[in-house]
């Protein structure tokens, strides 16, 4: 039963909730914007591993995902699925398709362990970027941060600026983690969620939103 005043007047009182809404009507969950974007006005790419009704990577925009897996599996690590890496043993990579990133700024990213097991002992993780845009040697990737892998729960934000070198047509960028030291692989799992190249072609003067829906353009 629900009662309910306004300004210290009874609107109603013990009322029953059924008779507050429709018997058996179903509830709408709010829209989740469409977070998928490829050299779009504001961000270059952008993912949040939700936008794909299949549940699986979006094949326009990652061209290359070894032991990995897209779900959560390791928990929520900002909103909804992520990819996360936990296969103790092989390589364990995530790679770009190859983007324009000449009027890119900002890469980021949300980084944790979630709810899975962390470790202090597992290598780092390594964010680089490739000219070349097809080819696969590791020569050919220039390391853009080195991140310690998780060591608690807590998921990361970074932001790392894009140095003047990497900002061309067929840049792609790879997450990747360094080779274990023991036959027993890695401890630990970690994940990514939220990635974001930002686009500085198009910076707005003012921001102006009614919030009824966001304007994705507005919000990182």
């Amino acid at each position: 039963r629900a009662t309910a005043t306004y300004r210290g007047q009874i609107i109603f009182k013990d009322a029953l909730a059924q008779q507050l809404c429709e018997q058996g009507a179903p509830t709408e969950s709010p829209l989740r914007p469409n977070l998928v974007e490829l050299h779009a006005k504001h961000a270059v790419l952008r993912d949040d591993f939700d936008s794909n009704l299949l549940g699986e990577l979006d094949s326009g925009v990652w061209s290359e995902c070894t032991n990995c897996a897209v779900g959560e599996q390791c928990g929520v690590l900002m909103h909804g699925r992520a990819v996360t890496f936990c296969e103790p043993l092989g390589e364990r990579e995530l790679v770009t398709v190859p983007l324009n990133t000449s009027t890119a700024s900002v890469l980021q990213f949300a980084l944790g362990s979630g709810s899975c097991r962390f470790s202090y002992a597992d290598p780092s993780i390594i964010v680089s970027y490739s000219l070349t845009g097809t080819t696969n040697t590791s020569d050919d990737w220039v390391t853009l941060e080195k991140i310690r892998a998780p060591t608690n729960s807590t998921t990361v934000i970074h932001l790392l600026p894009l140095p003047h070198h990497s900002k061309a047509d067929g840049v792609r960028f790879r997450w990747t983690q360094e080779a274990p030291q023991g036959p027993e692989g890695y401890e630990s799992c970690w994940g990514l969620d939220n990635v974001l190249l930002v686009n500085a072609a198009h910076r707005p003067p003012l921001l102006e939103d009614n919030l009824d829906p966001p304007n994705t353009a507005n919000w990182l």
